[in-house]
């Protein structure tokens, strides 16, 4: 149910003006991303990518980085300030960056960063829900053009007067 939600607003939002402070170049890649904390509020934002190695995102008061990104999928770290050295927030493993595929929304509980003091279990941040699309049309690589052969009906003929025909 969050997922068909989810989907239905993210699909809301892209109506909004895709225009991130700081991003140079050329738009490759529409980010659309919603955070739900815990508490049930949301902060939602949108922006693109260009074909850098490096995208950053503000949500809020918080921080998408997202690296790597291609039509295949990319990386995803989130942070409480843009370029903070120790991030707020874990994925479920832990982890403080998450590699997601790409052409389709996804849903990732946060977790705030455990104490060092060893606490146990993990207090939920919230979701965040984001989604990259492609805004080039892919062009075919060179394994995919089939090659074209010639039938018997290809073949030009010349008649005796001289025309063409086939």
């Amino acid at each position: 149910m969050l997922k068909v939600i989810a989907t239905t607003l993210l699909a809301a939002t892209s109506a909004i003006p895709a225009f991130a402070a700081g991003q140079t170049g050329e738009p490759h890649y529409f980010v659309k991303a919603w955070l739900q904390n815990a508490d049930k509020s949301f902060e939602h934002t949108t922006g693109w990518c260009d074909g850098s190695y490096f995208c950053s995102l503000t949500i809020g008061e918080y921080a998408i980085e997202l690296r790597e990104v291609s039509s295949f999928g990319y990386v995803l770290a989130f942070s409480s300030a843009p370029f903070e050295p120790t991030p707020c927030c874990v994925f479920k493993d832990g982890r403080s960056e998450a590699r997601l595929s790409g052409g389709r929304p996804h849903v990732r509980t946060l977790y705030y960063t455990p104490p060092e003091t060893g606490a146990k279990g993990a207090a939920e941040f919230g979701k965040i829900i984001i989604l990259v699309e492609g805004l080039r049309k892919p062009e075919p690589d060179w394994w995919e053009v089939k090659p074209v052969s010639a039938s018997s009906l290809d073949i030009l003929h010349r008649s005796p007067l001289g025309q063409e025909t086939r």
